[in-house]
């Protein structure tokens, strides 16, 4: 399952930027040249101060938010969601095969955030493995990575739920043999056009030939999501993300790109 981690990377870019500038500035000025005049120096810093500051507004606070929207007007969900999966090594050929698991099903729960017993089940249930999740796997994969910055996001966006008031927010998860195999965050503030902003699933089924891990929970988790807000009476919804091909395939849409930057919805870098 694909997941939008470029434009997270835009955004810390800003934040690590700063803190190198602001943590650095006096150990950068304590640096010497022999036989350069401290004028220079001071021009040299100056100009390396402003060129990162210049990367940190054009390549972060300038940042396209890229959804997708899937229309649920014409939407006739299968009856059975999609099943786990695992991948198999042929002991001859090296080569992965698909190995469908056709006695075991994903199960699915939904966490309602304003309610207060949803949300200590949540903290029960959920969070210890999003805890895990976001502690990164040695070596380093994208995939896996990914599945760790975003676990992160979505534990700090929950815990950060109380500045957003009575926004309706949702956790949704797929479970298989009893353990959280995906995770998403999920803003209602348009009935009709609910947004799911994390989508995430277990890093170690995102690792490179691993065979071990069940697959499939991140797109069982978003099949049910459909089904959940078609059933529900939305019209639409907007699905966070920067690997579009892979939804276009199945049959979303690209949303205009929306040019925000970290202090509003106004452009940077001479864009409106």
């Amino acid at each position: 399952m694909p997941f939008p981690i470029e434009n997270y990377i835009k955004k810390a870019l800003h934040k690590y930027i700063f803190y190198f500038l602001n943590k650095n500035t006096p150990r950068l000025n304590r640096i010497g040249f022999f036989g350069v005049s401290m004028k220079v120096k001071n021009i040299f810093f100056g100009f390396l101060k402003a060129l990162l500051l210049v990367v940190a507004f054009c390549s972060s606070l300038l940042y396209a938010n890229e959804y997708m929207v899937f229309d649920l007007q014409n939407y006739q969900p299968a009856a059975d969601s999609p099943s786990p999966y695992f991948f198999q090594r042929d002991p001859i050929t090296g080569n992965l095969t698909k190995v469908t698991d056709l006695e075991n099903s994903f199960q699915f729960k939904t966490y309602n955030l304003k309610l207060r017993a949803d949300l200590e089940w949540y903290r029960e249930e959920v969070e210890p493995t999003l805890s895990r999740w976001r502690v990164r796997i040695s070596p380093s994969e994208y995939d896996s990575d990914s599945v760790s910055f975003l676990s992160s996001d979505l534990m700090n966006k929950v815990n950060d739920g109380s500045l957003e008031g009575s926004l309706p927010r949702e956790v949704h998860v797929a479970i298989y043999k009893g353990r959280v195999e995906a995770a998403s965050y999920v803003k209602n503030t348009e009935p009709e056009m609910p947004e799911i902003d994390i989508l995430a699933a277990n890093p170690e089924g995102m690792r490179v030939g691993q065979t071990m891990n069940v697959k499939g929970a991140g797109s069982a988790l978003l099949d049910y999501e459909l089904k959940t807000f078609k059933g529900r009476g939305a019209e639409k919804v907007r699905l966070f993300s920067t690997r579009d091909e892979y939804y276009l395939d199945r049959g979303w849409k690209s949303e205009p790109a929306r040019w925000t930057d970290v202090f509003g919805d106004q452009g940077a870098c001479g864009r409106d």
